[in-house]
C-alpha cells in the first residue's frame, strides 16, 4: 500500500509522552508518508529533547507558543501527503490505524474524512473505557450537541482540509468547530468502530477537562454556529446545546444557570 498520509503532531513541553506517540506511528503496518512534529514554542530543554527524533521526523518550530490550532495548521501547510492524520503528543495509534483509515478513503472517494473508536487509558496502558458506539455517518444533527470525534482518531483528505481553511485559532474548542464546519459544508465523515486510537487521560493537565475550557469553548461554538443550529431544529437545538454545556462543565443541578443560558438563546436574533 502506498504511503499517502502525513501525520501531524503538535508539541509543547511534552517530553514525557512524545516518544511513545512517535513510536506508535513508526510501528504502523501501513507506515505514513511523513511525520511532522510542530514544536509550538517549547522551552529550550524540551526543544533539545526533540533532536533525538530528527532523522525520523520533520520538526518545524514556532518561535513562540501559538496554540494547538496554529500548530496543526502549520503542520498541514508543510505536509506533502494526500491524507492528513492528527495525533496529540500524549496519545497513541494502534498499529492498524492508518491502514484501516487509508483503505476506507481509497475505496470511497465520496468520504471526506473518517475517525475511529477509542481506548481511553491511564498509567501502564490500563484501559479505563472503550468508546466504539458512535453514529456510522456524522451529520450536523447528531453532532449539534457535542462532538463525536477525537482529533487523534481523525484523518482527512488534505484538499478538504484546505477548503475548510484549517482550524480556527480564535475558537477555544477548535476541533469541535472544525468538525461542525465540515458538516455545514456537507462533507461526509464516516466512523470505523474498531478502537484504533488510544486517548490518554492521566491527570497530566489535559486542558479539555477544565470547566472553564468547556464553558468558554462551547460559548465560542454557539456564537459561530448558532444560525446553523437554529435552522436544523429551531430553539430546541439551542436549548439542548446550552443544557449540555452546563452538564459538561459540572453544573448539572444549577437550574438558574440553565435558565440564564436559555434566555441567552432567546436573545439571539432570528436566523434567516
Amino acid at each position: 500500500m502506498p504511503n499517502k498520509t502525513s501525520v501531524i503532531i503538535p508539541f509543547y513541553n511534552n517530553e514525557s509522552y512524545i516518544e511513545d506517540a512517535i513510536s506508535s506511528v513508526l510501528t504502523q503496518t501501513c507506515p505514513p508518508k511523513e511525520i511532522i512534529v510542530v514544536n509550538d514554542g517549547s522551552t529550550k530543554k524540551s526543544r533539545q529533547f526533540l533532536d533525538q527524533f530528527d532523522t525520523r521526523v520533520t520538526i518545524i518550530d514556532h518561535e513562540v507558543n501559538q496554540g494547538i490550532a496554529h500548530a496543526r495548521n502549520t503542520g498541514v501547510k508543510h505536509s506533502t501527503g494526500e491524507y492528513i492524520a492528527f495525533l496529540d503528543a500524549d496519545d497513541l495509534f494502534d498499529p492498524e490505524k492508518l491502514k484501516e483509515q487509508q483503505n476506507l478513503l481509497d475505496k470511497s472517494p465520496s468520504i471526506a474524512a473518517c475517525h475511529t473508536g477509542v481506548h481511553v487509558f491511564s498509567k501502564n496502558r490500563e484501559i479505563d473505557e472503550t468508546c466504539i458506539v458512535k453514529p456510522k455517518t456524522l451529520t450536523f444533527e447528531n453532532s449539534a450537541i457535542e462532538s463525536h470525534v477525537v482529533p487523534s482518531s481523525f484523518i482527512i483528505r488534505k484538499k478538504v482540509f484546505n477548503d475548510i481553511g484549517g482550524f480556527d485559532p480564535k475558537i477555544r474548542t477548535e476541533d469541535y468547530d472544525f468538525f461542525l464546519s465540515l458538516l455545514t459544508k456537507n462533507y461526509e465523515i464516516q466512523f470505523i468502530s474498531e478502537p484504533l486510537t488510544w486517548l490518554r487521560r492521566d491527570n497530566h493537565g489535559n486542558e479539555s477537562s477544565k470547566w472553564q475550557y468547556v464553558l468558554y469553548g462551547r460559548t465560542d461554538i454557539l456564537k459561530k454556529h448558532w444560525k446553523t443550529l437554529y435552522k436544523h431544529n429551531g430553539l430546541i437545538s439551542l436549548f439542548n446545546f446550552m443544557q449540555r454545556t452546563f452538564e459538561m462543565a459540572g453544573w448539572r443541578a444549577s437550574k438558574p444557570l440553565s435558565y440564564l443560558f436559555r434566555l441567552l438563546a432567546l436573545s439571539l436574533p432570528k436566523a434567516k
